[in-house]
């Protein structure tokens, strides 16, 4: 098999995600997949000429743990001397108020943040690292809620943001497992940072994660 690097710029030329010489604003919020999307798309960047700014949002769910992500995500920007666009807001106080779940709030203002950056880098593509894994997992979220046939359809290689359709999101690991993703982690040395919210069995999605797909895959194969 093709080496990470070489299977993305495959999936970046057959869906279009990302044409040459553009800016391009990548999602990085410190964790084990946006780490290596970055890391892949800054091997890539000389080839393609494009012109990558870093964007990280601070959901302020963990404290100074949260902080701490934000500084790194800078650190990490000023080594690799991108550009780098941070925000914050504190969700949990939001979706109180609007009445919304944590994770629908966090989602919704996580979007406008990045469709902002975007517009501020005068781009018109997110690079957002989803992959194989989250697109399973999200098929059985909507599910579970109800959605229609046309809603499990699940996430599209490239999509207008929710926040501005002027804004396409590219998904360049869309159809990498985490397990690939973490292999190659490994061989690089990357050490991405760590978050509890990920074990955490108050979200839906943590819980078809850790329970609900391990019993799928054990009992039905």
């Amino acid at each position: 098999m093709p080496p990470l690097p070489e299977l993305v710029e495959q999936g970046i030329r057959r869906h279009r995600l990302l044409l040459d010489s553009q800016p391009l604003v990548v999602g990085v919020s410190g964790g084990l997949d946006s780490l290596v999307l970055l890391h892949i798309l800054v091997a890539l960047a000389p080839r393609h000429h494009w012109r990558l700014t870093v964007a990280h949002f601070n959901h302020r769910l963990r404290g100074q743990a949260s902080d701490a992500d934000s500084a790194w995500v800078q650190r990490l920007a000023r080594r690799l001397q991108l550009p780098c666009i941070v925000d914050s807001a504190d969700v949990a106080t939001i979706a109180r108020r609007e009445r919304l779940s944590v994770e629908m709030a966090a989602r919704q203002l996580r979007h406008a943040f990045l469709a902002g950056a975007a517009r501020q880098a005068g781009s018109q593509r997110l690079a957002l690292a989803h992959q194989a894994d989250d697109q399973v997992e999200l098929f059985f979220l909507r599910w579970l809620r109800g959605a229609s046939p046309e809603g499990l359809a699940g996430m599209r290689p490239l999509s207008p943001s929710p926040a501005d359709p002027e804004i396409q999101i590219a998904r360049p690991l869309l159809t990498t497992p985490r397990q690939t993703i973490a292999a190659y982690a490994r061989t690089h040395r990357l050490r991405p940072r760590p978050d509890i919210t990920n074990d955490s069995p108050d979200y839906l999605r943590n819980r078809i994660r850790h329970e609900l797909l391990p019993l799928v895959e054990r009992r039905y194969q």
